[in-house]
């Protein structure tokens, strides 16, 4: 339910269809809600994160590999795996059942980002051998949320997640026939690899995806909108971003009951452009949160849990 009378509604529309817009935060168009974040936290997983933003909201992401066998029959013909069997996501959001559509959409839009991405699918990144491979398990709670869409936290917090995976370093043989039974790995956890190391066409390295909600309003679109700015929206539009171009999916989603109206073939082509702009700011500053992180791994030990 708003939380806002008809006469503060009416007044937040007008200043956020005012050009440029007037936020009640005072964030520009393409600016996100401040947030303090942290990499590498949590024991027994190869790579987590936490984010929590200025209003309260909070998500933490864990991720582990599990060695698993594969199935031959599901083996293509250039000798790849299907890599939606291969990544699994599970969004826990406090406040609402397990089984709740909404929690059960978030996780399937975000796998299927993940299952998209260019840094799982290149070079069979998770396949160790002809018969084994990593299957990542990524765990998400939202442990508190402002009633906004938890989309873009939980984007930000899977993305630092993934950028601090490692995965243990194959010292066995590659070759079925010639290997043991199972893979061996490397017990020094120094030698284990990033699950970020390999390069683009470009030379640069796979970095994993971001999706980004904009709020319309008007002709103005709003990049992570507030609860408040939802509620006064004609509804978003739900677009992914990946090593500096648009990624699926690309979709208009309701931010508020009864308000949607759509939108117009325009408004596309101007989230378009800010999703560029943002994608690109948004991940050199989440790619410094885990490289400062990382440092401080190094300097004084891992982060403790809290």
């Amino acid at each position: 339910m708003p939380s806002l009378s008809p006469a503060e509604l009416s007044y937040l529309r007008t200043s956020l269809e005012s050009n440029p817009p007037v936020r009640p935060d005072a964030r520009a168009v393409a600016q996100f809600r401040p947030l303090q974040a942290s990499t590498n936290f949590l024991p027994t997983t190869n790579g987590s994160a936490r984010v929590r933003t200025a209003d309260g909201s909070e998500c933490i992401v864990g991720v582990k590999a599990k060695v698993i066998q594969l199935d031959s029959n599901s083996v293509k013909d250039n000798n790849s795996y299907p890599i939606e069997k291969l990544v699994a996501v599970d969004v826990d959001i406090a406040g609402l059942r397990d089984d709740h559509v909404g929690a059960t959409l978030i996780s399937s839009t975000l796998q299927q980002m993940l299952v998209n991405s260019q840094i799982l699918n290149n070079g069979n990144r998770l396949k160790l051998t002809s018969k084994f491979a990593f299957r990542l398990h990524i765990d998400a709670l939202v442990m508190s949320h402002s009633a906004s869409n938890p989309l873009n936290l939980l984007s930000l917090t899977i993305y630092l997640a993934l950028m601090s995976t490692k995965l243990p370093k194959l010292i066995s043989s590659t070759d079925d026939n010639a290997a043991e039974e199972i893979p061996v790995f490397d017990d020094d956890w120094d030698n284990a690899i990033p699950l970020t190391n390999s390069r683009t066409s470009d030379n640069l390295y796979y970095k994993p995806p971001l999706l980004f909600i904009f709020a319309v309003v008007g002709e103005n679109l709003l990049i992570d909108p507030s609860k408040d700015e939802e509620i006064v929206s004609e509804g978003g539009i739900l677009m992914g971003w990946e090593n500096g171009k648009i990624a699926a999916p690309l979709r208009f989603i309701e931010l508020s009951t009864g308000r949607s109206k759509g939108i117009k073939p325009q408004m596309l082509n101007k989230a378009y452009k800010l999703a560029l702009e943002a994608g690109n700011d948004v991940s050199e500053s989440l790619d410094l949160i885990a490289k400062l992180d990382k440092e401080d791994e190094l300097e004084y030990g891992p982060p403790s849990m809290f």
